[in-house]
């Protein structure tokens, strides 16, 4: 069987998490950001450590916080006694991913409507 593989986390040398799933049918992320926005010079820099158990749809975060400059940011890569994520979300239902959909369709369709044809 193949080794599962998680993330150790480390900011500013203070250990934040062990991430990982213990199936082998997942999607485990850690996030980087800096965001800078010219409409209002906002500046943004975050982290965010979660993960889709792809078995079960559910959705795992184990960590998500703002950064600042100068912050160090560890990651090793684990195989075992992974932390528990802080929060799970349920898979969406069917009628959530509609609606999801369809939001989306109708921004894009008025956003492209002058490229399309009638």
């Amino acid at each position: 069987m193949k080794k599962i593989f998680g993330f150790q986390i480390s900011i500013n040398d203070e250990k934040i998490c062990r991430a990982g799933f213990e199936n082998n049918n997942s999607v485990l992320t850690c996030i980087l950001d800096s965001i800078r926005r010219k409409n209002d010079e906002s500046e943004e820099l975050n982290i965010s450590i979660s993960g889709l158990n792809s078995d079960t749809k559910e959705r795992a975060r184990w960590f998500q916080n703002k950064l600042k400059e100068k912050d160090k940011i560890s990651i090793e890569i684990i195989s075992d006694n992974f932390d528990s994520p802080t929060s799970m979300k349920s898979p969406l239902s069917e009628k959530e991913i509609i609606t999801r959909k369809l939001k989306t369709y109708y921004r894009l369709k008025e956003e492209l409507k002058e490229h399309l044809e009638e």
